[in-house]
Protein backbone atom coordinates (compact mmCIF):
# COMPACT_ATOMS: atom_id res chain seq x y z
CA UNK A 1 0.00 0.00 0.00
CA UNK A 2 1.84 3.23 -1.18
CA UNK A 3 -0.19 5.69 1.05
CA UNK A 4 0.72 3.79 4.21
CA UNK A 5 4.28 3.31 3.96
CA UNK A 6 6.89 5.47 5.83
CA UNK A 7 10.28 4.82 4.69
CA UNK A 8 13.12 5.41 6.86
CA UNK A 9 16.52 6.15 6.17
CA UNK A 10 19.24 5.33 8.44
CA UNK A 11 20.92 8.31 9.84
CA UNK A 12 22.81 7.53 13.29
CA UNK A 13 25.89 9.05 13.77
CA UNK A 14 27.33 5.99 14.77
CA UNK A 15 27.34 4.21 11.26
CA UNK A 16 28.90 7.73 9.72
CA UNK A 17 32.76 8.82 9.68
CA UNK A 18 34.51 11.61 7.95
CA UNK A 19 32.74 14.53 8.60
CA UNK A 20 33.04 17.70 7.17
CA UNK A 21 31.59 21.02 7.56
CA UNK A 22 28.93 22.32 5.27
CA UNK A 23 28.86 26.15 4.21
CA UNK A 24 25.03 26.72 4.37
CA UNK A 25 26.06 30.12 2.17
CA UNK A 26 27.63 28.19 -0.69
CA UNK A 27 24.80 25.42 -0.56
CA UNK A 28 22.22 28.16 -1.13
CA UNK A 29 23.94 29.53 -3.90
CA UNK A 30 24.35 26.37 -5.59
CA UNK A 31 20.45 25.76 -5.11
CA UNK A 32 19.53 28.93 -5.96
CA UNK A 33 21.71 28.51 -9.53
CA UNK A 34 20.19 24.83 -10.42
CA UNK A 35 17.28 24.27 -13.04
CA UNK A 36 14.49 22.70 -10.87
CA UNK A 37 11.92 22.07 -13.32
CA UNK A 38 8.49 19.54 -13.21
CA UNK A 39 8.63 16.63 -15.06
CA UNK A 40 7.43 13.06 -15.84
CA UNK A 41 8.66 10.13 -15.62
CA UNK A 42 8.35 8.10 -19.06
CA UNK A 43 6.56 4.61 -17.85
CA UNK A 44 4.44 7.40 -15.38
CA UNK A 45 0.97 8.18 -16.56
CA UNK A 46 0.95 11.42 -17.99
CA UNK A 47 -1.59 13.04 -14.98
CA UNK A 48 1.65 12.00 -12.42
CA UNK A 49 3.95 14.97 -12.35
CA UNK A 50 6.89 15.93 -10.25
CA UNK A 51 9.52 18.30 -9.73
CA UNK A 52 12.95 19.03 -8.89
CA UNK A 53 16.65 18.83 -10.63
CA UNK A 54 17.94 16.42 -12.94
CA UNK A 55 20.51 14.01 -10.80
CA UNK A 56 23.29 15.41 -13.66
CA UNK A 57 22.78 19.24 -12.27
CA UNK A 58 22.33 18.30 -8.75
CA UNK A 59 25.63 15.74 -8.57
CA UNK A 60 27.78 18.80 -10.68
CA UNK A 61 26.79 20.95 -8.08
CA UNK A 62 27.39 18.95 -5.12
CA UNK A 63 29.46 16.07 -6.52
CA UNK A 64 27.16 13.56 -4.18
CA UNK A 65 25.75 10.47 -4.11
CA UNK A 66 26.85 7.46 -6.49
CA UNK A 67 26.89 9.06 -9.66
CA UNK A 68 25.15 11.47 -12.04
CA UNK A 69 22.38 9.42 -12.63
CA UNK A 70 20.73 9.08 -9.00
CA UNK A 71 20.00 11.87 -6.38
CA UNK A 72 19.74 9.90 -2.84
CA UNK A 73 16.65 11.22 -0.55
CA UNK A 74 19.45 11.84 2.15
CA UNK A 75 21.32 14.02 -0.08
CA UNK A 76 18.64 15.65 -1.23
CA UNK A 77 17.22 16.35 2.43
CA UNK A 78 20.84 17.75 3.66
CA UNK A 79 20.72 19.98 0.55
CA UNK A 80 17.71 21.59 1.43
CA UNK A 81 18.27 21.96 5.04
CA UNK A 82 21.28 23.37 4.64
CA UNK A 83 19.98 25.90 2.64
CA UNK A 84 17.33 27.10 4.79
CA UNK A 85 19.94 27.18 7.36
CA UNK A 86 21.73 29.82 4.97
CA UNK A 87 18.03 31.26 4.43
CA UNK A 88 17.41 31.74 8.25
CA UNK A 89 21.46 33.47 8.61
CA UNK A 90 20.02 36.05 6.04
CA UNK A 91 16.52 36.49 7.79
CA UNK A 92 18.34 37.09 10.72
CA UNK A 93 20.95 39.26 9.30
CA UNK A 94 18.49 41.25 7.44
CA UNK A 95 16.44 41.59 10.92
CA UNK A 96 19.63 43.33 12.82
CA UNK A 97 20.17 45.80 9.97
CA UNK A 98 16.71 46.96 10.34
CA UNK A 99 16.68 47.12 14.04
CA UNK A 100 19.92 49.29 13.68
CA UNK A 101 17.98 51.09 10.59
CA UNK A 102 15.01 51.41 13.08
CA UNK A 103 17.24 53.32 15.99
CA UNK A 104 19.56 55.21 13.97
CA UNK A 105 16.36 56.80 12.39
CA UNK A 106 14.58 57.20 15.86
CA UNK A 107 17.86 59.08 17.04
CA UNK A 108 17.92 61.32 13.59
CA UNK A 109 14.19 62.10 14.56
CA UNK A 110 14.69 62.82 18.48
CA UNK A 111 17.70 65.26 17.77
CA UNK A 112 15.81 66.76 14.64
CA UNK A 113 12.51 67.46 17.06
CA UNK A 114 14.91 69.11 19.43
CA UNK A 115 16.64 71.36 17.14
CA UNK A 116 13.37 73.33 15.81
Amino acid sequence: DVWGTTFYETSDRNLKEKFEDVDPMEVLDQVATMPITTWKFKEDDSAVRHIGPMAQDFHQAFGLGLDDRHISTTDADGVALAAIQALKQLLDDKDRKIQDLEARLQKLEKSSQKNR
